[in-house]
């Protein structure tokens, strides 16, 4: 069967593989939609020793949406629509086998497209549960691409006094207002702590959620908190040790918030939820969606969306 293999530094190549053979207590998907997240442009841009490579078959894509062929567990039935978590296997095969607990069902209508946005939306809405109560409080998001935006589009409608969004594209910043931010800042043209120190009267924003992934908003997230300010790490940085201001992290007496859903073991409950919102009609995510691909051109999809190019938020990728 057709797969994926990072087989060196920013060179992913389809290669062939054994058919996965489904065992009891496994159900076996045929993979029909991938996206790609911003998680998989670390260990595709990162240059690892060469005995690393080639890496695992089917890593790093985990973003996965398709149709049960065959099941071997009560509940779980061939041509049901699921959403899957690969977890350590890698998302990028034709089959996949997993365990019950690595999927969450889906509505029988709709576009596969949408629905695979509901993974990553999941994963926020986990981090957006961590953060207590928002009502009255100047929130700041730094970053707005497909999980800074997510973030922007649940906090909209949470009551904050001001949600104010932060990236270096206007593209992603208008689309950050129109899903309900109240001020968008470009650091290339404005001067961000200048504008958070007349919004919040110099005192700082009540919550700093970091969305972005690099080094420099990460240090700055830390900065422009205030004194008992609460600061949600979710950007994955692509190398983890970097230093921190710690001074300022005691001294203002933060509480630091680092989140993941994968590990947490939480991921199908919030994607479930999210599900759940999108056949309600509560939420829409295709707002995320600005690319369609063949599966066969996932080199030229991960290229366009380490570097944002021709305004790249979110990629799916058909498998058929």
């Amino acid at each position: 069967m057709k797969a994926g293999q990072l087989t060196g530094p920013r060179r992913y190549e389809i290669i062939e593989t054994d058919e996965p053979k489904i065992q009891n207590g496994q159900v076996m998907v045929k993979v029909e939609k991938l996206s790609i997240c911003g998680s998989d442009i670390r260990p595709f841009s990162r240059v690892y020793p060469e005995e690393v490579y080639p890496m695992p078959i089917g890593r790093p894509t985990h973003e996965v949406a398709g149709v049960i062929e065959d099941s071997m567990v009560q509940g779980f039935n061939p041509g049901e629509r699921v959403i899957v978590f690969p977890y350590d296997q890698g998302g990028f095969r034709e089959r996949i086998t997993v365990t019950p607990e690595c999927l969450v069902k889906l509505p029988t209508t709709g576009s596969l497209d949408t629905w695979i946005l509901c993974q990553p939306m999941g994963t926020v809405l986990y981090a957006v549960s961590r953060m207590g109560d928002v009502i009255d409080k100047n929130v700041i998001i730094l970053g707005q691409g497909a999980i800074g935006l997510s973030f922007t589009r649940f906090l909209s409608g949470m009551n904050c006094r001001e949600l104010i969004v932060v990236d270096m594209e206007d593209n992603r910043l208008a689309l950050g207002k129109n899903l309900g931010a109240t001020i968008a800042i470009n650091p290339k043209t404005d001067n961000v702590e200048s504008i958070l120190q007349e919004v919040t009267q110099g005192i700082g924003p009540d919550i700093v959620v970091e969305a972005a992934g690099v080094h420099e908003t990460v240090q700055q997230s830390v900065k422009l908190a205030k004194k008992f300010g609460t600061v949600i790490w979710m950007g994955m940085t692509h190398d983890e040790f970097f230093p921190i201001d710690f001074e300022q992290v005691r001294n203002k007496d933060l509480t630091m918030i680092g989140t993941s859903s994968a590990r947490a073991g939480t991921m199908p409950r919030y994607v479930t939820q999210v599900v759940h919102m999108v056949n309600q009609g509560r939420l829409d995510p295709d707002f995320l969606l600005t690319h369609k691909m063949d599966s066969s051109e996932i080199q030229k999809a991960l290229e366009i969306y380490e570097t944002r190019q021709d305004g790249m938020i979110k990629v799916v990728l058909d498998m058929q």
